[in-house]
């Protein structure tokens, strides 16, 4: 596990990073959606015999996974990636690619536009809020940060266990900070009913967008009007990394291809 000091409290972001050296391509940093973790979501996609083996860094965002989780720290997205921002900055990245889930695409987004002419690729899978994400995270916002973090938050916890399928997102989420999930909550309910559309659509690189294959017709359209390939994967939801790891693996490397489009 690796270690960027984000601040000079010395709080810690932590991240894995794969296939040092080998890499054909510049490195592809992965953003995990919210109560996520890419140390938890990724290892199986990035060591699947479909991944392209390009260099892969494995961010836990501040709040998530090994990264730190001060009480006092602000997690919106805005904030997530001005963190990113300085680690990118940090690093000797001629280029960088951008992998973003979910609610992680927000960030991307957001840090996209803070990287002209250093971002390469930016690939979104299953990007933005759905119906479920949208209920789930309103009832979250309904209440104070304080109520969410002092009761709140074992609520959710035990509710999700009693609902069953969720195992895979129970992990990570656990030993999220109920500040940060509550944040982040907020914030992509703000994000998502935002012009981030737009944005994408308004971004000079080269885009693609990850979609289950039981997306719709104009689930697909509205990113290939946005100006992003598209690549569906079989078998797979919303968590795709679970579902069909190795062919969102495989998908990543179509989108990285050069003169993928």
């Amino acid at each position: 596990m690796n270690t960027f000091t984000v601040d000079d409290g010395g709080n810690i972001l932590r991240y894995i990073d794969m296939h040092c050296g080998t890499s054909t391509f510049d490195p592809l940093v992965f953003i995990h959606g919210l109560g996520c973790a890419s140390s938890s979501d990724y290892p199986p996609v990035v060591t699947s015999r479909s991944y392209s083996k390009c260099r892969s860094i494995l961010v836990d965002l501040m709040g998530a996974g090994f990264s730190d989780k001060p009480e006092d720290g602000t997690y919106t997205s805005t904030a997530q990636a001005a963190v990113l921002e300085k680690f990118v900055a940090a690093e000797p990245f001629t280029q960088v690619n951008l992998f973003a889930h979910s609610a992680g695409a927000f960030i991307a987004l957001k840090l996209a536009k803070c990287l002209p002419g250093k971002l390469r690729t930016l690939i979104l899978c299953a990007p933005g809020l759905t119906d479920y994400g949208i209920a789930r995270l309103s009832e979250m916002a309904s209440t104070t940060e304080a109520e969410f973090v002092n009761g709140g938050f074992a609520q959710l916890r035990a509710q999700l266990r009693a609902e069953g399928g969720n195992d895979a997102w129970l992990g990570p989420f656990a030993v999220a900070s109920p500040h940060a999930l509550y944040q982040w909550a907020k914030s992509a309910l703000e994000d998502n009913s935002g012009s981030w559309l737009e944005d994408l659509a308004r971004l000079n690189t080269r885009k693609g967008v990850i979609l289950p294959d039981t997306a719709t017709r104009e689930d697909i359209a509205r990113f290939e009007r946005a100006g992003c390939s598209v690549e569906l994967v079989a078998n797979a939801e919303h968590m795709m990394a679970y579902d069909n790891p190795d062919g969102l693996a495989l998908a990543i490397g179509n989108v990285l291809k050069p003169g993928t489009y």
